[in-house]
C-alpha cells in the first residue's frame, strides 16, 4: 500500500487485522515497526482505538508487557525489527510492515520467510530508490494500491488545507504526501 500522508492506510489495515479476528480463529499476526516508540505512538494506539471503536477491546486481552493482543483464538503481536534477534524465529500467518520503508531489506527477508500466508506492507513513497521498488512491487504476487489523503473521508478541512498547499510551497512534497506518487532525486 503506497499513499500519501493521511491516506488512511493505517486506519484500512487495522480494519481488515480486526475484521480477521473476528472472522477466523488461530492466526498469529505480526505488527511490525522499525522501533519500538513509533510502533507504541502510532500503530498500537490507532490499533487500540479502533478496536474500541468496534467494541472488540479489553484489557485483559491486551498483555501491556508483551504487547500482544489475543481475541477469537487469534494473536495479534507488536514488535519492533530495532534489534536483529526479534526478526528470527517467531512464524505467523499474516506479516504487517507499517511503514516499511524504514524496515531493511535483510530484516525484511526474514520476516517473510516466516510468514506461511500474506503480508501488508504500507509506506510513503518519499525515498526514490527502495528495494520495495525494485524487489516487491514487481512480483507477480504482489497487488499494489496507491491511496491519497482523497481517499480519507474522516480527515478535517484543516488538514486538507495544509496538504493541498504544499501544491505551492514544495512541489516535491506535493507529489509524494499529496498524490502518493514516488519521490525523485532533488
Amino acid at each position: 500500500m503506497q499513499g500519501g500522508t493521511r491516506s488512511s492506510k493505517t486506519i484500512s489495515s487495522i480494519d481488515f487485522i480486526l475484521w480477521l479476528i473476528q472472522e477466523y480463529q488461530d492466526l498469529t499476526i505480526s505488527i511490525v515497526r522499525e522501533t519500538l516508540p513509533s510502533l507504541k505512538a502510532s500503530v498500537l494506539r490507532d490499533f487500540k482505538d479502533r478496536a474500541l471503536f468496534y467494541g472488540i477491546w479489553s484489557e485483559c486481552c491486551f498483555n501491556k508487557t508483551e504487547l500482544e493482543f489475543r481475541y477469537n483464538g487469534n494473536l495479534v503481536e507488536f514488535f519492533s525489527v530495532d534489534n536483529e534477534q526479534k526478526v528470527r524465529g517467531r512464524k505467523r500467518q499474516v506479516l504487517w510492515l507499517n511503514e516499511g520503508n524504514e524496515i531493511a531489506k535483510d530484516k525484511y527477508t526474514q520476516l517473510m520467510l516466516r510468514t506461511e500466508g500474506f503480508a501488508i506492507l504500507d509506506f510513503n513513497p518519499s525515498m526514490p530508490h527502495h528495494y520495495i521498488y525494485d524487489d516487491i512491487l514487481t512480483r507477480s504476487d504482489c497487488a499494489y494500491v496507491i491511496t491519497t489523503y482523497k481517499d480519507n473521508p474522516y480527515l478535517p478541512d484543516e488538514i486538507i488545507k495544509e496538504i493541498e498547499l504544499l501544491k505551492e510551497t514544495d512541489p516535491m512534497a506535493w507529489k509524494v504526501y499529496g498524490c502518493g506518487e514516488r519521490g525523485e532525486d532533488r
